[in-house]
Order: structure tokens, then sequence, then C-alpha cells
């Protein structure tokens, strides 16, 4: 059973009572741009640049699903991690007909501009916003992002292990209804980021964490990860409707370091600037353990408290994830490493931690009689990831928890 989930009222009161720690502020209600989707920029690897067709000069049609609808939108497009400039001469966004096929809904079809202009040039190290766009589309919509592209990096700025098909074409097909010959590849290119105009009373929540968090063993084309699930169950909830989930996790991102990229280097673009954003679930540490050769809970801790501080600065309400067993997985594995994922989830759980709550997902994906094992039913094949099955019982752990707390910040 879940453990119960710490009020931001208890939080608080720890908090006053702890040195050098933040007055909280409140956010205030607005109209304002909220954030439906994201995927965090990364830079290419060989693997991910297409190559029959390339990407300059052609088409690239990307899929998404977006979280709270809307009816005027924004584009965000990175070259952050490319030492070239990045040239867009057209891009637009319609309704998908359905996941993991390149057919879009032909009079949804609505291009998008950047200062009046279809044409926009990204600096090398830049990111770019379009203009206000009008354009109906529902919550949890499928839409395609098609983009002819001028010149493009050698190696662009993408989203690695997108769990989802990016079709390439030959020259402008940015309207076209389908497809017939193609490309095919499993990253975003470019696109990072929509945005959608939005009431006061909305808010969105940021999953930032790891490979178990981006969707490692998903099913592909399938939008199942645990944030998908948690998106899914919200909206599917007419009093958590309000809640925009949005996730800017990455396949090896490490909290302090570890193999991956260390997470507060990416912490205030990847989730303090995510636009409306009120709360963030963390799960996030998995790829930390593995190295270690003492043991590292210290320095978790610290960590963690930096990322905690950050979001109360700023009126932002943060959750602990506790790190999902890995006892089946040889690198992962030692006795050592379980201690560490053992007395770091212990302290997310603690009132000591400053998390304004937690979701168990180590309880809900494990054996009780053997905590450090996933269950099979549950188990992606390499002892450490969870499969679909996996990520739906952690999507419930976090609806459930979240529409626990939501209620209680509304008595």
């Amino acid at each position: 059973m879940l453990k119960k989930i710490l009020t931001a009222a208890v939080c608080a009161a720890l908090c006053l009572g702890t040195v050098g720690c933040q007055k909280r502020v409140k956010i205030e209600p607005a109209d304002g741009w909220y954030c439906t989707w994201a995927a965090a920029p990364l830079e290419s690897e060989a693997e991910q640049v297409p190559r029959a067709p390339i990407l300059s000069g052609n088409t690239c049609r990307q899929q998404l699903r977006v979280s709270i609808g809307g009816s005027k939108i924004r584009l965000s497009f990175s070259n952050e991690y490319s030492d070239s400039a990045m040239t867009l001469e057209s891009v637009h966004i319609a309704k998908l007909r359905s996941p993991g096929s390149p057919e879009i809904y032909p009079d949804t079809d609505t291009p998008v501009t950047f200062g009046g202009e279809e044409k926009v040039k990204i600096s090398a190290g830049g990111t770019v916003t379009s203009d206000e766009i009008s354009f109906e589309f529902s919550s949890l919509d499928y839409l395609a992002v098609t983009t002819k592209f001028g010149s493009v990096p050698v190696f662009p700025t993408c989203h690695r292990e997108a769990d989802c098909t990016t079709w390439i074409v030959e020259g402008d097909q940015v309207s076209a209804e389908s497809f017939s010959t193609m490309g095919l590849s499993a990253s975003w290119y470019g696109l990072c980021r929509l945005d959608t105009w939005a009431p006061a009373g909305t808010e969105t929540l940021v999953c930032f964490g790891d490979s178990i968090s981006d969707g490692a063993c998903s099913t592909f084309n399938g939008f199942d990860s645990w944030p998908d699930n948690l998106s899914k169950a919200m909206q599917s909830d007419p009093a958590t409707s309000y809640l925009s989930v949005v996730n800017t996790s990455i396949a090896g991102n490490a909290i302090h370091g570890g193999w991956g990229t260390p997470a507060l280097e990416r912490f205030e673009r990847d989730v303090l600037d995510i636009p409306g954003v009120h709360h963030v679930i963390i799960l996030i540490g998995t790829n930390d353990i593995p190295g270690a050769q003492y043991d590292t809970t210290e320095d978790f801790k610290e960590d963690y408290k930096a990322m905690i501080k950050l979001c109360h600065e700023r009126g932002i309400k943060i959750y602990g994830g506790t790190i999902t067993p890995f006892g089946g997985n040889e690198t992962w594995y030692s006795e050592l490493h379980e201690k560490i994922r053992k007395s770091v989830n212990e302290w997310i759980m603690s009132p000591d931690s400053g998390f304004d709550g937690f979701i168990d997902f180590a309880s809900v994906t494990s054996y009780a009689e053997r905590p450090q094992m996933l269950q099979t039913v549950y188990d992606s094949g390499d002892g450490l990831h969870p499969n679909a099955s996996g990520y739906d019982v952690m999507g419930k752990a976090a609806a459930e928890e979240m529409n626990k707390l939501l209620r209680r910040e509304e008595e």
C-alpha cells in the first residue's frame, strides 16, 4: 500500500524550523501560456542522424500527444546542442489520424509562423518560439508537427529514444495528407515544446527523471510511459483535468553525474522554465547507483535538497519518486547498491526530506517479500526497466497520490 503523502502545510511547517530553508512563495492563478507537451533537447549521435533521406532540404513529420487541450498554441524549437545554424523553411501543425501513422486530417493543417514569417533561422546554441497560432485541439489529442527543413547541422539537436515514429520524406511535403516512400526515425528533431493559452486555474506538472520516466521499454507508438498514463488519468477525471502533465525526462539522466547528464545542470531549463509549472515529480537516481564505491546516500540528499530549494523559491511543489528495484540486473545490483537505494528511498519518504510528498513507485513494482526485485509481470526483461504493465501501475500510483494531494489543497 502506498504510504501517506505529506501535505504541503506539514512540509511548510517543518521547513520554517529548518536552517537555510526558503520561505514559500505562492503562484497566483492567471490566464497565460501553459505547456501541454515537452521533450528535453539533447545532442545527437551518429545513430540518430537520418541518412535516407537526410533532414536537410527535406520534410520531417513528428508525432506527439498533448495533455490539456486549447484553441491557441505556440511551438518551440531547439538548436542548443548543435554547432551550426538550423533553418526551418516551413512548419505546419495538424491533427494525426492515429498514433504510428503519418496520415493527418487535412482540414486541420495549419501553418506556423515566426515573427510573421514561415521561415526562421535558429543560430547554433539557440532556441526559437513561434507566434501565437489559432488551432483547436482537445486533451490527449495526437498531433503532427511537419517541418520542411533548410540547412541542418550534421548532428542536429534532438530528443533521442522518443519511443515513437518520426517520418522523413524528400522535398517539400508539409501539407501532404500522408506519405508513401519515407525514411523512419525514433527521435524528435528540434521540436521541444508545445504551449497552449489556458485560463487561470490551469497548472502544469513536470515529470523529471531518467529512462524509467522517459519510457524505455514502453510500447513503441503506444504513448504509455508512466507520465503518459498519469496525464491520461488526470485528463479523464473532470476534477483534475486542469492539470497538464508533461515529461522532460532523459535516458541516462542522473542526479549527481553518474553515467549520465547531471540533473542540476538541466533543472532550470527542463523544469523551472516550463510555462505554467506548479508541480514537479522527480524520479531520478537510478543511474548514479551502479558506479558507487561507497554509500552515497548523503550525496543524494544534498542534490535532492538543492532541487527542492529551487522549486520552493518559485512556489513550485516538488514530490519525490522512490527509486524502483534493479535486483535482477547484474550491472546495477550489489549489496552496497541496494543499501543505497533503500536508504535513499527511506529518506525520500521521511518528513526530513523537505519534499511536498512522495510517490512510492518502488513498492508498487516490487515483490513485498523481495523488495530488491521487480515483479516478473512488470519486468521488461533486464531486471531494471519496467514494461508497459509496470508503467501502467506506476501511472496509477502517481494519479492516486496526486488526487489525494490536490484534494487536500482544495480543503
